[in-house]
């Protein structure tokens, strides 16, 4: 493997240009209580470690987390992401099982730093980059459940001394990993100060500065990632900011949830990339539902920017590649945190036993994994197109993709933004539904990857009345559409690779909704 460089906006893997495409490993070195359907009331390690503690007792305690950190992520899961076509996968890091501060040092507690050099060895074996994540910095980044703060507040900028000892952090690891080229590079800080803390806005770049500084000293190497700020969405921070003198392996993190999955949605980053000549990582995207994923991940390759999905692995879910069963006894568990009836020790063991179990019960949602990659089967919504040839102006409708010129507008007429909002992975719901609205001549076409030579069909649901013709594989064929129908191509044989649905209306006025890419079964 070889280390990945920056080059006028780009990554590269040598003399190739690389983007970096994978999962982040969240809920493992840093577990979240959501990702366990806890929730509120549980929802960082330090509360399900008190909790696990208080119910199970502390010997217990040291054998559950021991055997968690042993089997929550394995080499099988990056076996699986690289089988997958996948090239990356990003480590978040809970910097309090990660060090101790003695005399004046800081010193890697060996059971975590060894996770750590298990997950760069699986990924070196396996062809793929790790990037180190510190999610939980040192008296946390963000006050939130996600750094692990224990007073809900970003102590990293309120007490000097957790900047020290970061710094200080930083160093060793990158004293540790300067040599190993599996790393792609580190990310500083989760997604440092959200808004109601911006008064600290001014602390981050300087603090930025030292690390890098402190890393520098140590490896010059690996790429250093730097996050916004307010969940890493606020690029306002590198304002009139330049880097180091002779600093120019740095990458611009940004992080997209539950927002419209198009190119408008991101201009103020591509506004930092431009003037800091830097390129851009999606380090975080995802809780959501397979029709976002299928817009967005493809979007961020077209734009050049690598990206990263965010989770990989959740308690029953349909929304991420991975998931895992509800454990016996879960609902007495989360009835007990909401206030109701407590557990016996010999109970709750009972329980913990139960999800240790139920981790290694894994199913894969390939529907998540086929969205990201765009390959069949596959459904894409109508205002997910990749090209389009239109005429006359866009009238009023959906406030999405401004910057076409195609008829994007809701089946029920409403003017405004389209609400994305899916955090389970839920459908979009009927009154969020979009049409393309197309006249005689106007085309739109939507890219996708096939992975295998086979036969597939292309299904169009269709509105109003014209005529319809449809090109992929060198085939065309025509339907007339009268009200509402679904249209459905004869099949067709595809070799591997990208391919292209062209719609055309050949004449009338035509609604497109959805578009379905199948392989033919036999």
């Amino acid at each position: 493997m070889e280390f990945i460089r920056v080059y006028d906006k780009k990554l590269y893997c040598g003399d190739e240009p690389i983007l970096l495409r994978g999962f982040g490993l969240g809920g493992w070195l840093l577990p979240e209580g959501y990702m366990w359907k806890l929730y509120k009331s549980c929802d960082r390690p330090r509360r399900m470690e008190k909790m696990i503690s208080d119910l199970c007792g502390n010997t217990y305690a040291e054998r559950f987390w021991k055997s968690y950190y042993e089997s929550y992520i394995t080499e099988e899961d990056i076996r699986f992401i690289a089988g997958q076509g996948f090239n990356c996968v990003r480590l978040p890091i809970n910097s309090r099982h990660l060090y101790k501060y003695e005399n004046e040092e800081v010193i890697f507690c060996e059971d975590t730093v060894r996770l750590i050099d298990n997950c760069v060895k699986w990924c070196k074996n396996q062809g793929i980059y790790v990037i180190l994540d510190m999610h939980g910095a040192p008296g946390g980044q963000t006050g939130q459940n996600i750094d692990d703060s224990e007073n809900d507040l970003p102590e990293l900028f309120t007490q000097p001394q957790n900047q020290k000892e970061l710094t200080e952090l930083w160093r060793k690891l990158a004293k540790r990993y300067a040599h190993e080229a599996a790393v792609a590079g580190y990310d500083l800080l989760n997604e440092p100060l959200p808004e109601w803390h911006n008064k600290y806005n001014d602390m981050l770049i300087p603090l930025y500065e030292k690390l890098i500084e402190a890393i520098r000293l140590e490896d010059k190497n690996h790429i250093i990632i730097l996050e916004g700020a307010h969940w890493a969405t606020d690029f306002s921070i590198f304002k009139n900011w330049q880097p180091p003198q002779g600093e120019a392996n740095l990458l611009l993190q940004f992080h997209k949830y539950w927002s419209p999955p198009d190119e408008e949605s991101l201009k103020h980053f591509f506004q930092a990339r431009s003037e800091l000549s830097l390129p851009l990582f999606m380090g975080e995207g995802g809780e959501n539902n397979t029709n976002w994923y299928t817009a967005v991940f493809p979007l961020y390759e077209k734009l050049n920017i690598s990206w990263s999905f965010w989770s990989y692995k959740k308690m029953d879910n349909t929304n991420s590649p991975i998931t895992f069963p509800v454990p016996d006894g879960w609902d007495r568990l989360i009835n007990f945190l909401e206030g109701g009836e407590s557990l016996t020790e010999k109970e709750a063991i009972a329980v913990f036993n139960s999800f240790l179990h139920a981790i290694g019960q894994c199913q894969i949602n390939m529907d998540v994994i086929r969205a990201v990659k765009r390959v069949p089967e596959l459904n894409i919504p109508c205002e997910f197109f990749d090209d389009f040839g239109v005429s006359g102006e866009r009238p009023a409708g959906a406030i999405l993709r401004m910057d076409t010129p195609v008829n994007i507008q809701f089946s029920n007429g409403n003017n405004v933004i389209p609400d994305y909002n899916r955090y389970g992975g839920e459908a979009q719901k009927d009154e969020e539904n979009l049409v393309v609205i197309l006249n005689e001549t106007d085309w739109v076409s939507y890219n996708f990857n096939a992975e295998s030579q086979g036969m597939y069909f292309i299904s169009v649901d269709t509105l109003k009345k014209g005529r319809l013709r449809v090109e992929c594989g060198g085939s065309t064929q025509a339907f007339e559409v009268d009200g509402n129908c679904e249209l459905k191509t004869s099949s067709l044989l595809l070799t591997p690779g990208k391919h292209s649905v062209k719609l055309l209306c050949e004449c009338g006025t035509i609604a497109l909704d959805n578009v379905y890419i199948r392989n033919a079964k036999v």
